[in-house]
């Protein structure tokens, strides 16, 4: 009894040390430590009542934006169809808001519409980026612009802040069963870019003391050999070329990536599986503004999280759950910190309340979108919440007086990422060593268990007097009863024709034995 007790309040012992040890490792501010200036009255009513990016969203699933297959054989790519038109048409949506395009970000494009390398007939197109994709030979387009900080004279910028929504689909591509898909993607990833296009507009009159680069990528996803695959190649492409883009004025304060927006029922903000100061911040933020987000499910925490991942699915989509299967990831991997907007119905691992997944698939339209959100008008005012919501949450985040709370926050995000890093590593550790310890413990006990049952079996038994001549074992059966086979001997004695009534009737044979016949 000891023993048991010693090894139940080793275990709690354990859990308690991993608990205290992840609670430890960063001071981490919470929602309710914030305090944020909200938008203006005027503000808040006319960012939430516009039809903005509601209109974004059903120009995305227009004719000139439909169909936005982002993997392309090289030399394939046309500004006239396809991945090309569409990358020309964002291009030209931030120009008209007067973004500016990266000199060094460009393509040439031919007097026949395609994208080709530097001839003299061609004609350079800046703000557009030739992307290389996870299928050799083949390539993609991102679309990147940027709002330069403003600071005081002398002074340089405080660093970048990336918003990025990949804009690709897979329309007319074949899908996993082989059907060609015919969605415009208004899910995956439509509704992202317009509520970004939306963002960049709120902000071009804004000033900033840091950069802000809105790219728009390519290559998220791509199909081959009817399969679909996540590869993401916009994002690290991006990723790869921002240190030429702002040479020593590089600082990558935080990546916001836009993702899955409108369908589902919650909005939610994810950061990291632990808590992060800046998370909170932005939590804050919406709180201030009186915006709904959900809380990341309690599932993707500490020690639940890391406990789940040795011994069950630790998330509805397994061990990388939404938060990090999307263009983000590749910022992840780099310590960046990331913070990731996206709809759905997270604890029952569906996208939309009404349990279905359409990503990439021949569902994805808008018009589900708003069956989806209760249909008609309700479902238009739904998806234009979620939307004007995030873009809502993002301006006054970063703007106005906010500004130098969030350049303060963002510091330390840094070193809460690794600390949480280092954290979820040493707890993945002591979680799969616990984790074997009790399987290996439960083995043991069994094994222990069977030896004292056999030994208790053993002990029950009367001991052997050797002196005792063997007993016949059915000496007990017969005492007072006869034979053993009184009954069958019975039996036999019928059938040699003793009490057989009517003679050989009901099968007897006079006489015979009853295995004559054998």
């Amino acid at each position: 009894m000891k023993r048991k007790i010693f090894i139940l309040a080793a275990i709690v012992t354990l859990t308690a040390v991993c608990a205290v040890i992840l609670a430890g490792c960063a001071d981490v501010k919470g929602v309710e430590e914030f305090s944020l200036t909200p938008a203006s009255e005027q503000t808040r009513e006319s960012v939430l009542s516009s039809d903005v990016a509601y209109e974004y969203l059903e120009w995305m699933g227009g004719e000139e934006m439909i169909s936005r297959y982002g993997s392309v054989d090289s030399g394939e790519i046309n500004v006239n169809y396809g991945i090309g038109r569409a990358a020309m048409a964002l291009a030209a949506e931030m120009d008209e808001m007067g973004y500016l395009p990266q000199e060094d970000i460009a393509v040439y494009v031919g007097e026949n519409g395609a994208v080709t390398s530097l001839s003299a007939n061609s004609q350079k197109v800046t703000g557009i980026m030739r992307v290389n994709t996870s299928i050799q030979g083949q390539e993609s387009l991102n679309v990147v612009y940027v709002k330069p900080a403003k600071t005081e004279e002398g002074q340089s910028s405080a660093g970048q802040v990336v918003i990025t929504a990949h804009f690709d689909n897979l329309f007319d591509m074949p899908s996993a069963d082989g059907q060609v898909i015919t969605a415009e993607g208004a899910y995956e990833n439509g509704a992202a870019v317009a509520a970004m296009l939306y963002v960049a507009q709120l902000l071009q009159d804004t000033d900033l003391p840091f950069d802000v680069v809105f790219a728009f990528l390519g290559s998220s996803v791509i199909s081959a050999n009817n399969s679909i695959s996540y590869c993401w190649n916009g994002a690290s492409a991006l990723k790869d070329f921002l240190p030429t883009m702002f040479g020593k004025e590089y600082n990558l304060l935080l990546n916001i990536t836009l993702w899955r927006l409108g369908g589902g029922e919650k909005l939610y903000m994810y950061s990291s599986d632990r808590d992060t100061s800046y998370n909170n911040y932005f939590y804050a933020a919406a709180a201030a503004d009186g915006l709904d987000f959900a809380k990341v499910p309690e599932y993707k925490h500490a020690f639940t999280e890391t406990f789940a991942s040795q011994i069950l699915a630790a998330s509805p989509s397994g061990v990388f759950h939404p938060g990090l299967l999307n263009d983000s990831i590749y910022f992840v991997n780099e310590g960046v910190p990331t913070l990731t907007y996206m709809s759905l119905d997270w604890e029952g691992g569906k996208e939309n309340s009404g349990g279905k997944n359409c990503a990439f698939t021949g569902n994805d339209t808008l018009s589900n979108m708003l069956l989806a959100r209760g249909g008609g008008e309700e479902g238009k005012k739904a998806v234009k919440a979620q939307l004007n919501g995030v873009a809502l949450n993002i301006v006054t985040a970063l703007t106005g007086e906010n500004a130098q709370q969030f350049l303060s926050v963002i510091s330390t995000a840094r070193e809460e990422l690794a600390d949480n890093g280092s954290a979820l590593y040493g707890l993945s550790v002591a979680t799969m060593v616990l984790t074997w310890a009790l399987v290996i413990g439960f083995l043991v006990a069994a094994i222990v268990l069977r030896g004292k049952n056999v030994t208790k079996m053993a002990m029950r038994r009367p001991p052997v007097d050797p002196t005792r001549p063997p007993q016949d074992p059915f000496t007990e059966f017969n005492k007072g009863q006869g034979s053993p086979f009184e009954e069958f001997d019975e039996d036999k004695n019928k059938g040699r024709g003793g009490n057989s009534g009517s003679g050989n009737a009901g099968g007897g044979s006079g006489g015979d034995d009853i295995f004559e016949g054998f």
